[in-house]
């Protein structure tokens, strides 16, 4: 079978490589085997191969936080899921044809929503809900700010704020991102620039935002932290500039803006099995009622991860690129 590896640090298409490995063998006592259906190429997956991520794997190494497959085989007592039920992985490693994982790692997800979907369910809609959702108390008409709007998290931020009566303020770096987030939902959606805060007290009446959303870093943050109601709050959640969070004194001292920073593994760490499947079933649930929805701009084979990975690496995508390694998804 196929698996994807990197055995140097670099350019993500150059580094990367698909190679032929064993295929796992029969599932041990409390374990489980799964074929892999879609996984998502994520910008943190494209950190790690450039050695810019928070932790730098030993090598040769293997990606892939999420993705969505089905069970082939489980070991003996193993409860909760069963041989064709469709699962998403809570453990990493993902970008492969199959895989043999504790049988606790699997979230079994409906039949009946579209796979592709069900494969980025993982990380960016609960990093964007539990953004909106556990740092500050909101309330039905309250404004966020956020950059990298056209994200796949910040899209489902728009999705989830909307369907609870918060606001959103999205920052965008090209004008052409204007319309398609405000079909979305999206209240207000501005361009990048020094201006932002004049832009945001026009747009609440001078109320300004609660809650600010980063994930570029460097001055971005403190140009949102600038469009933040006195006490606010700023999370940073992702280094897209590749510089540190830089907020001033001002902001920190006298406008009492606090600054926090988000990472889903320590929040899936905490929950019990239930909580995380309720989360997720909950997610799942918003695919199909189409609450939620991350756009896609292609899929490929696992043989053509070369390609996929500098698509994801373009500029100017509309949506996210997924890998399908054992064939097309009907």
């Amino acid at each position: 079978m196929q698996r994807v590896q990197f055995s140097a640090f670099g350019t993500p298409e150059e580094v990367i490589e698909s190679v032929e490995i064993d295929t796992p063998p029969p599932p041990g006592d409390g374990e489980a085997v799964f074929d892999v259906d879609a996984f998502p190429i994520n910008p943190a997956d494209l950190l790690t191969i450039e050695g810019r991520y928070a932790v730098k794997p030993p090598l040769p190494a293997t990606l892939g936080a999420e993705c969505v497959g089905r069970v082939t085989a489980l070991g003996q007592n193993v409860s909760h899921i069963g041989v064709g039920d469709r699962v998403i992985n809570l453990g990493r490693e993902n970008w492969c044809q199959s895989k043999s994982v504790p049988a606790e790692q699997l979230v079994r997800v409906p039949e009946g929503i579209d796979p592709l979907q069900l494969a980025m369910l993982k990380v960016n809609p609960p990093t964007a809900l539990l953004m909106l959702q556990k740092y500050v108390d909101l309330a039905p008409g309250d404004w966020v700010i956020q950059n990298a709007a056209n994200s796949s998290v910040g899209q489902c931020l728009i999705r989830f704020a909307r369907a609870g009566g918060i606001r959103t303020i999205n920052v965008v770096r090209r004008q052409e991102l204007v319309a398609p987030l405000t079909s979305l939902g999206a209240d207000a959606v501005i361009v990048d620039g020094g201006d932002i805060a004049d832009q945001v007290r026009t747009i609440t009446g001078g109320a300004g935002a609660k809650l600010a959303i980063d994930a570029v870093g460097g001055t971005a943050i403190t140009r949102l932290a600038d469009g933040l109601t006195d006490g606010g709050t700023a999370i940073n959640y992702g280094l897209l500039s590749g510089r540190n969070c830089e907020m001033t004194s001002h902001q920190l001292v006298f406008r009492q803006i606090s600054l926090r920073g988000f990472w889903l593994v320590p929040w899936l760490t905490g929950m019990t099995a239930e909580e995380k499947e309720s989360l997720y079933a909950g997610l799942a649930q918003r695919i199909a009622d189409g609450q939620l929805r991350i756009d896609i701009e292609a899929t490929y084979p696992i043989e053509d991860i070369k390609a996929a990975v500098a698509h994801a690496r373009r500029e100017g995508r509309k949506g996210k690129i997924l890998v399908t390694p054992n064939g097309p998804l009907t």
